[in-house]
């Protein structure tokens, strides 16, 4: 007698005559050998299809290799088993006939700044025809975009020098701010005689605390005699 197992991630379609009847959940199922039916086991689980690269032409006549990823999992069995041949042929022919249409009409440069729009697009446009034969499209990323040699050097090319000129402007806004703060310390020094005699002072205290260092400052001693005189001066 034959027997199917239908598991948790399958559904099956039982078949008698070779006409749909129902579709049956998880379980054991068996039925005589006459009597003619059959179980079709369809895999629920969510899974992946690679668009393998292909090459476009953009839209200005620069021709590329983009390769897409699928997430996708059948939502409707009979549907899927019964509106098409096979549905994951089908999905992948869609979803390469609309990258194909979807990268004509951008150029490289729109392309390589932001990959994303292009899957959204490629998504929103394959989700309502897939569902159609039974398939949720999950997520569609692009995997990758191979540029031909020459574009490629070009590329990476503009890519650096844009870099550097970057680099450049940040290195001379660093520069600008040090020029300013030390026209800033040059005028408070002007406008305060102490406090650049204050700094001179600690930068005499920083030499004379290293070793071997002797400090010799001409009239220290009249910072210390009353009324600002020589204490030799006095009687």
């Amino acid at each position: 007698m034959p027997k199917w197992t239908v598991f948790e991630f399958q559904r099956g379609l039982l078949y008698d005559q070779g006409r749909f009847v129902e579709e049956l959940p998880p379980g054991r199922y068996k039925f005589w050998p006459w009597s003619g039916k059959t179980i079709t086991l369809v895999d629920m689980r969510e899974t992946s299809h690679t668009v393998e690269g292909q090459e476009i032409l953009t839209q200005d006549k620069v021709g590329i290799r983009v390769t897409l990823i699928a997430q996708f999992k059948i939502v409707d069995a009979p549907t899927a088993m019964h509106k098409v041949e096979n549905f994951a042929s089908q999905l992948y022919q869609d979803l390469q006939l609309t990258l194909r249409e979807s990268v004509t009409t951008k150029s490289l440069a729109e392309l390589m700044e932001n990959r994303e729009p292009l899957a959204d697009e490629i998504q929103q446009q394959v989700t309502s025809r897939v569902a159609e034969y039974g398939i949720e499209l999950k997520r569609v990323g692009v995997k990758d975009i191979v540029l031909p040699g020459a574009v490629r050097s070009i590329f990476f090319a503009e890519m650096q020098a844009d870099l550097q000129g970057k680099a450049d402007l940040v290195a001379a806004r660093h520069e600008t701010a040090a020029a300013r703060a030390r026209a800033n310390t040059a005028k408070m020094l002007q406008e305060n005689p102490n406090l650049a005699r204050l700094q001179e002072l600690e930068l005499l205290n920083n030499l004379a605390t290293k070793s071997g260092n002797v400090v010799v400052i001409p009239g220290i001693e009249r910072l210390f005699a009353p009324n600002g005189k020589d204490s030799s001066d006095s009687s």
